[in-house]
């Protein structure tokens, strides 16, 4: 019986895992040590000097794409 139960444990995990990974929107990507300060629309010309060296879980622009003020990756000549 405590095999079965651990294999129950197992399984539940692995599938929250699956389930719960956020879908990221177009041209970006679900990562699970991205950086505390993402380049943005608002701070593009002017970046973050000094960010604290901590993993952040959430979905990060790909292709030099940039955040916008919706959480988009876009181009930084889409910002304005």
């Amino acid at each position: 019986m405590p095999r079965v139960t651990t294999i129950l444990i197992v399984l539940a995990l692995c599938i929250a895992t699956v389930v719960c990974t956020p879908t990221c929107g177009p041209n970006a990507i679900f990562s699970n040590c991205a950086s505390a300060c993402p380049i943005t629309c608002k701070n593009y010309l002017n970046p973050p000097k000094l960010c604290i060296q901590v993993c952040v879980k959430r979905c990060t622009c790909l292709n030099g794409r940039i955040l916008n003020n919706k959480g988009e990756c876009v181009l930084p000549n889409e910002c304005y």
